[in-house]
């Protein structure tokens, strides 16, 4: 397993995660200096890297007297030493973290042509250009959200079960925040958008390899959203997050990734993910318009989701066909 810190350049360890959960795992948040670094066995040269590292992480801490380190809780920060606990090692060998990246989709592409990875985690806590599906942006606020990108390695997998692969990222997102599905890729809670899917696939010589990426509105109320963007609410404004929960993003982001691996493993039993994902679409029944192939708009209802992906939608004149979401990048249910 390997953890890289795009902030500090180098590759985490677990001293690195010891010292973090010494200092900042205190419950009075005040430490005697020389404890420490006694026990910590760390030069105080070491010591203050260290901790210029972890507040840029976002966690905040101060010296006194040149005796004492008072520390300051931060509230739920995804940071590179949780890879350690909460990631599925069987799953992600490869882990990189950014405080700030255009995309982290984009960031997994750019690795699958420039390295040799099979299996990657990339983590973000704001993205200046986050992607969504036809090239549309996705936007966040700075430690607010989930914003990740998997890699896997999916040679062995047949043709035929390809595009059972969005089916199964947005089951899973849509399975661990407690939401629904609009079609393709959004999830839904009350009719407001908190979250989308996307996946890419790409051939390298021989392997396959395809890119799974959740952005997920997790903290946040009503205020906290821009009135730019029409129907988007957050998983704390929905009431979704349980209060046990000790770092919600990290429960979420664990889970997600568990769910993720599960989907992967039974892609075989499409007819059983399929069912799952269709019941959760809320979409039928109700009045769309698309664009089709001859550029012109076409007005009807969504009828049910499809096994391959698609969407059975019925035109005007009660004509029953498949849309596909990459042909028909634009749509709108009313």
């Amino acid at each position: 397993m390997v953890i890289f810190d795009q902030v500090r350049g180098y590759e985490v360890t677990k001293e690195d995660k010891l010292l973090f959960q010494q200092i900042f795992g205190s419950e009075d948040g005040l430490l005697e200096l020389d404890k420490v670094l006694n026990e910590g066995k760390i030069s105080k040269s070491n010591f203050y890297k260290s901790l210029e590292y972890f507040e840029k992480l976002g966690f905040k801490s101060t010296i006194k007297q040149n005796k004492y380190i008072q520390t300051f809780k931060s509230k739920s920060r995804l940071t590179p030493i949780d890879f350690f606990d909460f990631c599925p090692r069987r799953f992600i060998k490869d882990y990189h973290y950014f405080t700030t990246v255009n995309s982290t989709h984009e960031y997994a592409n750019r690795l699958i042509k420039t390295k040799a990875v099979e299996q990657a985690l990339i983590l973000a806590e704001y993205q200046s250009s986050g992607r969504g599906r036809t090239g549309r942006k996705w936007f966040s606020k700075l430690g607010k959200g989930i914003l990740a990108s998997v890699i896997l390695n999916i040679s062995h997998m047949k043709n035929s079960n390809l595009n059972m692969l969005p089916i199964a990222i947005s089951l899973s997102a849509a399975e661990i925040s407690n939401a629904k599905i609009s079609w393709p890729n959004d999830i839904v809670c009350n009719g407001k958008k908190i979250g989308g899917t996307l996946v890419s696939l790409s051939i390298k010589g021989e392997e396959k390899y395809a890119v799974f990426s959740l952005g997920l509105n997790v903290f946040g109320d009503k205020n906290t959203i821009p009135a730019s963007i029409k129907n988007a609410t957050t998983m704390e404004n929905e009431k979704l997050i349980d209060s046990k929960w000790q770092n919600p993003r990290a429960h979420i982001l664990k889970k997600w990734l568990e769910s993720l691996e599960q989907k992967i493993k039974d892609i075989n039993d499409s007819d059983n993910i399929f069912e799952s994902w269709n019941k959760m679409l809320i979409d039928k029944g109700r009045k769309i318009f698309w664009i089709n192939s001859k550029g012109q708009k076409v007005h009807g209802r969504f009828v049910n989701g499809c096994e391959n992906g698609n969407a059975l939608v019925e035109n005007e004149k009660h004509q029953k066909f498949e849309i596909t979401a990459e042909e028909t990048p634009f749509y709108c249910f009313k």
